[in-house]
């Protein structure tokens, strides 16, 4: 049998569910107190704070394959308690959540403590060592920081503005919410059997010319062509696009609706299988 497809989700800690709370607090303990051996107080009060979230991808059984909390210091934002369950290591879910954590951040400086051996790897994603290492329960670590760049979003997808908001009419709230939802989830099953595949301009379509692809303003284009162009674009982009974008979508159906995450669901539902 074909495992379900993880799903990426994010809340606050009044939004989790029980069943959700105990499955981030079972990897996280899973992970740094059995697995590396530290005894440290893992429940320090931050997860309850209400501009704490949490990103996860679920296992598809109420568990947790991997998590991050983002942290709301103030002037920086603080990524942390970055864990992947031992059975889904190495398919970069934790690479996927910081950057979705990352997003979530708004251009504000990010600080996070990584253990030493990884210093490396939060590079990747512009991280630098803002200071000397220190050993943190038994384990080398360096203090890191990431500064907004240019090239940073000015506004994430994952927090729109409260200006740009709005509360559902009565009886509307629960269409809505289950639009932003179901969106989500067809987005993320969408991006999960995405692959390379071959989009070379020949085969059957190729020799067919009455095959064209008909754009908005009249003109029309051999669907050959239309694939080879765009495929590797849709193949590439995708599955990287799908998780802030569904993230979004599911951070709307918490609270006052965003116009323009409703007619992105709508537009999403309507073109997508």
């Amino acid at each position: 049998m074909t495992a379900a497809p993880l799903r990426m989700r994010t809340a606050r800690f009044a939004e989790l569910t029980g069943t959700e709370v105990y499955g981030l607090c079972r990897l996280r303990v899973d992970v740094f107190v059995a697995e590396q051996r530290c005894a440290y107080p893992e429940l320090d009060g931050r997860d309850l704070e209400p501009a704490t979230v949490h990103l996860w991808f679920e296992d598809g059984e109420g568990g947790a394959a991997a998590t991050i909390r983002v942290l709301d210091d103030g002037g920086t934002r603080a990524i942390g308690r970055v864990a992947t369950a031992a059975g889904h290591r190495g398919q970069g879910l934790a690479a996927r959540l910081i950057e979705a954590g990352i997003a979530l951040c708004d251009g504000v400086p990010i600080t996070l403590g990584a253990q030493a051996h990884l210093e490396g790897w939060y590079e990747r994603f512009r991280f630098r060592r803002s200071g000397p290492g220190y050993v943190e329960d038994g384990i080398p670590h360096v203090p890191m920081r990431r500064e907004p760049t240019a090239g940073d979003p000015p506004a994430s997808p994952w927090r729109p503005r409260p200006e740009a908001r709005r509360e559902p009419a009565s009886g509307e709230e629960d269409g809505v919410l289950l639009l932003l939802r179901t969106a989500a989830d067809r987005l993320e099953a969408l991006a999960a059997r995405t692959t390379p595949g071959d989009w070379r301009a020949g085969g059957l379509l190729a020799t067919r010319p009455e095959v064209v692809a008909h754009s908005p303003d009249g003109d029309t284009e051999h669907v050959a062509e239309a694939r080879a162009g765009t495929g590797a674009w849709i193949a590439a982009l995708s599955p990287a696009l799908a998780a802030p974008l569904a993230g979004w979508l599911r951070a709307a159906a918490h609270g006052p609706v965003d116009p323009a995450a409703e007619s992105f669901a709508r537009a999403l539902l309507a073109r997508l299988p």
